[in-house]
């Protein structure tokens, strides 16, 4: 018995460590990545603006919480994403090449206007420099981090971009979504919560 148990110990060991090893590389291959690219972009049907939010390649995280993750702003301070702030707030992955993520962006501004929730936007992929050029070209007002390391990718699953998580004031995630969200959307998903704001 002790056999078999060490055989399967083993055998497990061996498969986390093909798990963090493939992830590692697809993270390390994209990191210094700065070309135009589509690659990682939701490929979406005609005339379809969004995706099921349970997409195969992004992990359902719906009800639990949202894992705190240290990235960096925008200026190389460390952050923590995900501390609960007491309110609902949004959490939006992009990347400046992305196509579904440069025509959402207007929807995120009004709704940050329109409701005054908190938005973080999380970058893998560009550099400072580019992500600030990005938010000053689509106006974004909201916080803008970088995490060039993947931690916050690989701690949610995500795979596919954008990706918008709705998360509660206790740090529920309360809602994701993936692909590109409409206004409609942020209207469905935020209503509800403006008392809470």
């Amino acid at each position: 018995m002790t056999r078999v148990t060490g055989r399967r110990r083993f055998l497990l060991s061996v498969a986390a460590i093909l798990v963090v090893s493939v992830a590692g590389g697809w993270l390390l291959s994209r990191a210094g990545d700065d070309s135009p690219s589509n690659e990682g972009v939701v490929v979406l049907s005609p005339g379809s603006t969004s995706q099921d939010p349970t997409i195969g390649t992004n992990a359902l995280n719906t009800g639990k919480v949202f894992p705190l993750v240290e990235v960096e702003s925008l200026d190389g301070t460390p952050v923590t994403l995900g501390e609960p702030t007491g309110k609902p707030f949004l959490v939006n992955f992009w990347y400046s090449t992305c196509e579904p993520c440069k025509r959402e962006m207007p929807a995120l501004v009004a709704a940050r206007a329109k409701y005054g929730i908190d938005i973080v936007g999380v970058n893998p992929r560009d550099t400072a420099e580019l992500a600030r050029e990005f938010a000053d070209e689509y106006g974004i007002d909201y916080r803008l981090v970088r995490d060039p390391n993947g931690a916050s990718l690989v701690a949610l699953g995500v795979g596919t971009f954008p990706m918008t998580y709705l998360v509660a004031g206790d740090g529920t995630i309360l809602e994701q979504r993936a692909g590109e969200i409409t206004a409609a959307e942020l209207d469905r998903m935020l209503a509800p919560l403006s008392g809470s704001q």
